[in-house]
């Protein structure tokens, strides 16, 4: 296995046009969950939710997405027509698609902010269990992410904050490397 630090650099965002059908397997997946269930959170308000789509349920998951855009779009709601059939062509073609779920915290104990970097930290641990077993995967929200939420059954103290799609990788990507750290540091001593 390599080291946290090579995960990390090994990271990339594989869109998902370049994410083979294949199945994955459903232990990746539960380890990735899991790993995505040990993200730091304040108050341990564990704000992540998820919803895991494979199989028919995936293909059901693109058809009634596909259905309620076109409705909506006649109903004067604002749905690029492009964009959308990206939607659901990722949806009908990689083999997991998972929505990430902000689920607010009914105390309000902790800003928004915090819940919100709390799940993005969720999903970064599940990028890097997906790297660490030699996935891709890719996060994504659509611009018309509000009109899904009846489909996706998000409740009243919950955001739909896009899908996170997941499958064996048909096409390495160079990285594309970063700037140097030290143009972004400044040491206080």
């Amino acid at each position: 296995m390599e080291n946290i630090s090579e995960i990390i650099k090994n990271r990339r965002a594989t869109p998902p046009r370049f994410l083979a059908k294949t199945e994955v397997e459903r232990e990746i997946i539960s380890q990735m969950l899991e790993n995505a269930n040990w993200a730091p959170t304040h108050k341990n308000t564990e704000p992540w939710r998820f919803r895991v789509y494979t199989g028919a349920a995936r293909k059901k998951l693109a058809h009634d997405v596909h259905s309620v855009l076109k409705h909506k779009a006649k109903m004067g709601e604002e749905v690029n027509p492009q964009k959308m059939e990206k939607l659901i062509s990722a949806l009908e073609n990689v083999p997991v698609v998972i929505a990430v779920i902000f689920h607010h915290d009914e105390g309000h104990r902790v800003p928004e902010w915090e819940e919100l970097a709390a799940v993005s930290m969720a999903v970064q641990n599940m990028w890097l269990t997906a790297t660490a077993n030699g996935l891709g995967a890719f996060w994504s929200t659509p611009e018309f992410k509000d009109l899904l939420g009846e489909i996706l059954e998000i409740q009243s103290d919950q955001q739909f904050l896009g899908f996170f799609y997941v499958g064996h990788i048909l096409m390495e990507f160079p990285s594309p490397g970063r700037g140097a750290i030290e143009e972004k540091t400044v040491w206080v001593e």
